[in-house]
């Protein structure tokens, strides 16, 4: 660290600031590191985020497909609760992957989709031309799913793409959806549902050569089943229900039909070696419904999974058979049946079970963590709260074996207003107001803040919808986002939403605001330990909102009413994060100066400045601290504080990206005495994590200090869909 910057300066209100010595080394410190959220640490292996399709072959392996796996992973090869495969080759260089996949004796077919990245990507044989995006198939030996197998005419080469091994289906214009819907292979054709087409084609498994096609309207996923039909379910539309049809190998359509009830939401299905329909329905059944007698006429058996799902009994409390949006489902020969749920938001999570023919779990595995960070509740030192998730962790167990997911805190079905299934969130803080625990949720860029109640006697484990702040009126951020929501916002200007009768709703009249103007910029809220609400405006000062009430509901209220905007700190140029401690009395903020910026829009800038009786007139500055950074020549290619927490006698610095010249890995974390700023050591992520990678959530780190003097330090961990977790005693 002979040239990392670290500097220690006087501000001008300071009495006294001391300078730490250039090139002054800082030591890792002896802390643990695990993790929660996945069940494999990530240097070998992980289990992938926000499964869509699944395919379970005799012998109980398990091929999966994502569109997008953070790290890569779009194509997972599982057995027996372990992650024993990746295809690789799937991610970045315009291709991602897809919502299909099939499998024959020999090879795996994988639904993918290419673009160009914007025209930068030039190769007729790689990618298509500008504006249009490829929906396709990828061709890989089963013997070796990492391995290519290509044909005549197949597309790739360029980059990290393999040569000749995937076949456009569709070439069509980038903003329309012309994703293959489903895949399904025997040893001599493969058969692709092409809802952009209206038709099912088939093709030749070894030329990948058109064979036939077929019209079909409501293309989905297919299967085929051990009399030869192809089956293929068609999804809801209109007035239409939901069913699965079956066809001829040649497309003739058969009898056989399964109309699904009225209220079902199938995401996906398989026709077991049984000789079973499964189908994985989402709708208010959470469960696997089933139906047997194929060859005749089809009839609904028993399903599997406890009605309702995670939201019967205990609402939000996971459990055997409680699936949470079942969204693929499989079986193999020996009966087990394999269910993939993904009712995570932002970015999806998932949870792989497998149960055995009588109903009794095997095994289960998790990646149920992305663009997450975790706090403790302050009156349960095990209870760990993400944006969705209640976790539950054990110091006295091994890494890995030291967390379970106990609860899922979303109830998509009574509060369908709730702002985490509209906003990308991106973690949390929990907070003890008045005796009631509040978990509040921010997103990636600290655009929102959500409020959110508990009431275990009507709701269980579900966090109620209680207030959100909008520093302007609310778009859809995403391709199909709602539009409506939320329902009566106001058309102009900041607001804050108060769930004024408390059923969860946004509804006319519980809208605060401030006139038609919308908040000036602003990157940093906090929340402290009275339930005083934080807002760090860039340049326009500091602005705070004092919890004015918590009603017999549980619901707390802010208002624009008592609202006190404080002065622009003199020490900063932009002010980009702010922690205030009641206490002490004690404010901390973060920014940049004129000398010392932010190298990327979105992280902090390395100045930190603490105050010290912050709300009397005496207020000053004690120091003011510059954290080490290093430029970058572009983006993503700096490494710089994304912020920083408080807990106990220490300030924690998360670093996003990586430097030699600081000697900074990606995930490293600086620890500095809240007393003086002076640096104590850093924390890194050992070798059995793997690599981590950039930060992408504004506040992401959490730091406590628990009763028996041990840190608890929460870090974001995207790459490998999980979340870390340091435990340090100083």
């Amino acid at each position: 660290m002979s040239t990392a910057r670290r500097l220690l300066t006087t501000s001008l209100l300071a009495a006294l600031a001391q300078t730490a010595p250039a090139g002054e080394p800082v030591q890792p410190l002896p802390a643990t590191c695990s993790w929660i959220g996945n069940t494999f640490p990530g240097a070998a292996k992980w289990v992938q985020q926000n499964v869509k399709a699944m395919v379970v072959v005799p012998d109980g392996t398990i091929y999966t497909n994502v569109f997008w796996d953070e790290a890569g992973r779009e194509v997972g090869v599982y057995k027996d609760g372990d992650a024993i495969g990746i295809a690789r080759h799937t991610h970045g260089w315009g291709y991602n992957g897809g919502e299909a996949i099939a499998v024959n004796a020999k090879y795996v077919f994988i639904a993918q989709t290419a673009d160009n990245e914007g025209g930068g990507l030039k190769d007729p044989d790689t990618w298509p031309p500008k504006g249009l995006k490829w929906h396709g198939i990828s061709r890989r030996l089963r013997s070796d799913i990492a391995q290519g197998a290509p044909f005549p005419g197949g597309k790739g080469g360029k980059g990290d793409t393999l040569k000749g091994c995937f076949l456009p289906v569709n070439e069509a214009p980038a903003d329309e959806p012309a994703a293959l819907a489903g895949l399904w292979a025997d040893d001599r054709r493969v058969y692709v549902a092409n809802p952009w087409k209206k038709r099912i084609e088939v093709l030749d498994a070894e030329t990948l050569a058109p064979v036939a096609q077929w019209e079909v309207e409501r293309a989905g996923p297919l299967a085929g089943d051990p009399a030869g039909r192809l089956w293929m379910l068609q999804r809801a539309s209109g007035e239409m229900p939901a069913a699965v049809v079956a066809f001829s190998a040649d497309g003739k359509p058969l009898p056989q039909r399964v109309t699904l009830p009225a209220d079902a939401r199938p995401t996906g299905f398989c026709i077991d070696p049984k000789g079973r329909l499964l189908v994985a329905d989402a709708g208010p059944s959470q469960q696997v419904l089933v139906y047997e007698g194929l060859d005749t006429a089809p009839r609904p058996a028993a399903p599997l999974g406890a009605k309702g799902g995670i939201f019967s009994g205990i609402p939000g409390r996971t459990g055997d058979l409680r699936f949470n949006d079942p969204v693929a489902v499989g079986g193999d020969a020996a009966g087990h049946v394999v269910v993939v749920s993904n009712g995570n938001s932002g970015g999806g999570g998932n949870v792989m079970e497998c149960y055995d023919p009588a109903g009794k779990l095997r095994w289960r595995i998790f990646g149920i963590m992305f663009v997450d960070v975790a706090d403790l509740d302050p009156a349960d030192e095990t209870a760990v709260f993400t944006k969705e998730e209640r976790i539950r962790i054990d110091p006295a167990k091994p890494a890995g074996k030291n967390w379970s997911y106990e609860a899922y805190t979303i109830n998509r079905f009574k509060y369908p207003d709730d702002p985490r299934l509209h906003i990308w969130s991106a973690g949390a803080w929990v907070r003890r107001l008045q005796g009631k625990r509040i978990l509040f949720v921010l997103d990636m860029n600290n655009e929102f803040l959500q409020v959110y109640r508990f009431n275990e006697a009507t709701d269980g484990e579900i966090a109620i919808p209680a207030g959100l702040f909008a520093g302007k009126p609310i778009q859809p951020r995403r391709r199909g986002g709602d539009p409506a929501w939320p329902p009566h916002q106001p058309a102009k200007g900041e607001w804050i939403w108060c769930d004024a009768d408390g059923d969860g709703a946004f509804d006319a009249g519980e809208y605060d605001r401030r006139g038609d103007e919308n908040a000036p910029g602003y990157q940093g809220w906090w929340v402290d330990d009275a339930g005083t609400v934080w807002q760090a405006t860039e340049t326009k000062g500091l602005r705070r909102f004092p919890l004015k009430s918590i009603d017999a509901k549980g619901v707390p209220a802010w208002g624009f009413a008592a609202m006190e905007t404080l002065p622009h700190p003199a020490e900063l140029k932009q002010l980009k994060r702010v922690r205030y401690l009641p206490g002490k009395d004690v404010m901390l903020l973060g920014g940049c100066t004129d000398e010392h910026k932010n190298q990327h829009w979105k992280p902090m800038g390395p100045v930190i400045v603490r105050y010290d009786d912050w709300s009397k007139p005496s207020r000053k500055a004690r120091w003011t601290l510059v954290a080490p950074y290093a430029k970058g020549s572009r983006g993503h290619e700096s490494c710089e504080p994304m912020g920083f927490d408080v807990a106990g006698d220490f300030v924690f610095v998360p670093y996003t990206g990586a430097s030699k010249e600081t000697g900074f890995s990606t995930g490293h974390i600086e620890i500095f005495r809240l007393d003086d700023a002076k640096p104590v050591g850093c924390l890194e992520p050992p070798p059995e994590i793997g690599e981590i990678g950039l930060q992408d959530v504004r506040e992401c780190l959490r730091a406590h200090k628990r009763s028996n003097g041990e840190y608890v330090v929460f870090l974001e961990e995207d790459w490998k869909a999980k979340i870390l977790m340091y435990r340090w005693k100083p």
